[in-house]
């Protein structure tokens, strides 16, 4: 961040010298276009003022006061860019078409193009510079300005364009250019006022709420994601999650799910904090029941069938068990199985220590009947638990 600062300075200074040329040449030779030129380095003075505290306040660390930290000082930073160049714009437009109007004619001198010419090309390198440095430091607020000093590069041109057209005659060249740099202005002004208005309203990053999301699904023991919600700056993001788990996953997996969720920070250096909000279970939409061929409960995972059934809709249907015969790893495989087809609970006699954690690891609730007689009343009584 110390680059984006340093960066912010030399834009400044820069267009001190700038704005001061241009005021001079432009009252001098009594050019409108060349007039706005100057306010519109002026705009970038205080523009880059505010990217300079903007920036050096959105590195402060979080407090009592501002628990997730202060990176939207840059988004106001901004924002306060966006207001000036809409204002500055809007100034430029109506001096521009009065100055048409009253047929202010202005005289073409060889210093006022010659300080258009070199507004230009230090323009273009200084927005080439801020561009390069805010892309490197994730800096929304110097990119913004980068593509200012990119509209001042054109303006400048417009200008020398303008001072052309006089020197051959056409003395409303001048002020139709200086409208066409206002328009040009207030068009960048409204991008930029958009980028910061987004992020001060909290607007959502879908494109990484989705990747997180589909990182978080495939962590074990989650019984649904619920929420994922990834919004800040560019470089400060902070994500929301939340996610349900069942009754029977205990605190201390419970804890290495939360631990997991929040090691994401590692993989994505833009999130600086991971909110994770756990919300835990008993509803049970679907439950599984070991079969044989015949429908018969057989009441242990080395079941061939395994009867599916929907509360809700009391759809039942069967799955094959591949697993049931399996030398390793049964009771996982069984588990991975059962969690695809979105079981929340089953329905056994006995099962194996191994086999019930690895079934609770996957939030699947094991209910015991010895015998089930009547399927009905086993689907009333598990409703009404």
């Amino acid at each position: 961040m110390d680059e984006a600062i340093k960066a912010g300075k030399i834009s400044v200074i820069a267009n001190v010298i700038l704005t001061i040329a241009k005021g001079f040449a432009g009252i001098l030779a009594s050019s409108t276009a060349l007039i706005a030129d100057a306010l519109h380095s002026l705009v970038d003075i205080l523009g880059s003022a505010l990217v300079w505290i903007g920036i050096k306040i959105a590195q402060k660390p979080p407090d009592e006061s501002h628990p997730y930290g202060h990176f939207k000082a840059e988004s106001l930073a901004e924002l306060g860019v966006g207001l000036i160049i809409v204002f500055t714009s809007l100034s430029i437009l109506v001096e521009a078409v009065n100055n048409l109007i009253a047929g202010l004619k202005p005289s073409f001198e060889l210093y006022a193009l010659a300080v258009a010419l070199t507004s230009a090309v230090i323009n273009e390198a200084l927005a080439r510079y801020k561009i390069s440095v805010g892309i490197k430091t994730k800096s929304s607020s110097l990119i913004a300005e980068g593509k200012h000093s990119r509209t001042d590069m054109i303006s400048s041109l417009s200008v020398v364009l303008g001072f052309i057209l006089v020197y051959f005659g056409y003395w409303w060249a001048d002020a139709v250019v200086a409208i066409a740099i206002s328009i040009l202005i207030l068009q960048m002004g409204g991008e930029i006022l958009k980028n910061a208005i987004d992020v001060l309203m909290d607007k959502v990053d879908e494109e990484l709420s989705v990747r997180i999301r589909r990182i978080i699904e495939g962590i074990e023991g989650i019984k649904s994601v619920d929420f994922v919600a990834v919004r800040g700056t560019w470089r400060s993001k902070i994500v929301e999650v939340h996610f349900t788990v069942s009754s029977e996953v205990g605190v201390e997996q419970i804890n290495e799910i939360i631990r997991r969720i929040e090691g994401l920070k590692d993989s994505f250096s833009e999130i600086v904090r991971i909110i994770p909000v756990v919300k835990i279970s008993e509803e049970i939409r679907r439950i599984a029941i070991p079969v044989d061929e015949n429908d018969n409960y057989v009441g242990d995972l080395n079941a061939r069938f395994f009867k599916i059934i929907d509360l809700k809709s009391e759809k039942s249907w069967k799955i094959q068990n591949e697993f049931w015969n399996a030398q390793k790893m049964k009771g996982y495989l069984i588990a991975e199985l059962l969690s695809k087809n979105k079981v929340d609970a089953i329905v056994v006699r006995r099962i194996g220590e191994g086999a019930k954690n690895h079934l609770k690891s996957k939030g699947i609730i094991i209910k015991f009947a010895e015998d089930i007689e009547n399927l009905e009343n086993l689907i009333a009584q598990i409703k009404s638990e």
